[in-house]
């Protein structure tokens, strides 16, 4: 992208007679050698188009950077729980906490704002003009304790997802992971058994899933379907009183895969969306796994968690446990 920009300031100030133009190749002889060659490359391939085409892609590529000078001052992201946010401001002086609550935005200010007890005051950016810089510079060390979009671009599916959003993936891996485990039960008793451990319908989604696996021409491969047992069996053994055991399934699912595409700012990110509570559960298993697994198994299972993720952000919420059984 900031190749782009670079050429199409060069050919917009190329195409600018009135100001004793430079050709873009005396600009680019100002670079690097790589560097220049590079973006003479790019410069030749533009040029190779018809006009229209190159002088759209001028308008746009120049109203990009426009947008991007211009941008105002960053923000929180609106997915971070509220709870993080107070947590980062509970130690500020009461003041200092009054103008930062100000300045979020007013559905997670207010949320932030009833954890601490306080009220959120709208202030009139007037009147702060004379400690703009003061304010500015107390802004930027609180933003710099959250990852921000633009750290992590491009987001991924998995990234764009809502805190919600987040718990409805893992119900479906959840559910999809127990259907993957006992599709090949020798009888239906035992069907019957294993669908009894989960309410209703959570029941009727896996019994969907494992309906979905028999009627494929072709059996789970060996290393996938051994996971899915373990996995299975590990969670309903240690945690068989959790009322919301499919989606503890679906979160260590989700957590064995995180180190397949997740660094750590993309790990951050994801954190600072989630409760404090479920944040130490990831994070003990992090630490702990729940089951061993290979590094190529670690990335399917984020390659499906990534797909469950795009189905989610698509709407195709319907079909996602019939979805989460046919990845490949």
């Amino acid at each position: 992208m900031q190749t782009d920009w670079l050429l199409a300031l060069a050919l917009a100030y190329e195409r600018n007679t009135a100001h004793n133009p430079i050709p873009p190749s005396e600009l680019l002889a100002l670079l690097p050698e790589d560097d220049a060659r590079g973006l003479a490359q790019r410069h030749q391939a533009l040029c190779a188009q018809d006009e229209a085409k190159l002088t759209t892609w001028l308008a746009q590529t120049l109203h990009d950077l426009r947008q991007r000078v211009r941008q105002k001052s960053p923000t929180l992201d609106h997915r971070i729980h509220p709870s993080h946010v107070a947590t980062a401001l509970r130690d500020e002086p009461a003041y200092i906490q009054r103008l930062l609550l100000a300045s979020l935005p007013a559905p997670l200010g207010t949320a932030v704002a009833r954890a601490l007890r306080q009220s959120q005051t709208r202030l009139n950016l007037d009147d702060l003009a004379p400690v703009a810089p003061v304010l500015n510079a107390v802004r930027q060390r609180f933003l710099a304790q959250f990852v921000s979009p633009d750290q992590i671009a491009p987001l991924t599916p998995f990234d764009e997802l809502t805190e919600a959003e987040l718990q409805h993936v893992a119900q479906m891996a959840g559910i999809a992971e127990v259907g993957m485990a006992g599709y090949d039960l020798p009888t239906t008793e035992a069907v019957t058994a294993l669908l009894r451990r989960f309410p209703e319908a959570e029941a009727r989604a896996i019994a969907e899933c494992i309906a979905t696996l028999r009627a494929r021409s072709k059996a789970l491969p060996a290393a996938r379907h051994d996971f899915a047992r373990r996995i299975v069996q590990f969670t309903m053994t240690q945690h068989k009183r959790d009322p919301e055991l499919v989606r503890t399934i679906g979160w260590q699912v989700i957590t064995l895969a995180i180190p397949a595409g997740c660094d750590a700012d993309r790990l951050a990110f994801l954190l600072q969306k989630l409760t404090p509570k479920l944040v130490r559960r990831l994070q003990d298993w992090l630490d702990t796994p729940p089951v061993a697994v290979q590094a190529d198994l670690q990335q399917q299972l984020f390659r499906e968690i990534l797909e469950l993720a795009q189905h989610l952000r698509n709407g195709a919420v319907s079909d996602l446990p019939t979805k989460a059984v046919t990845l490949e």
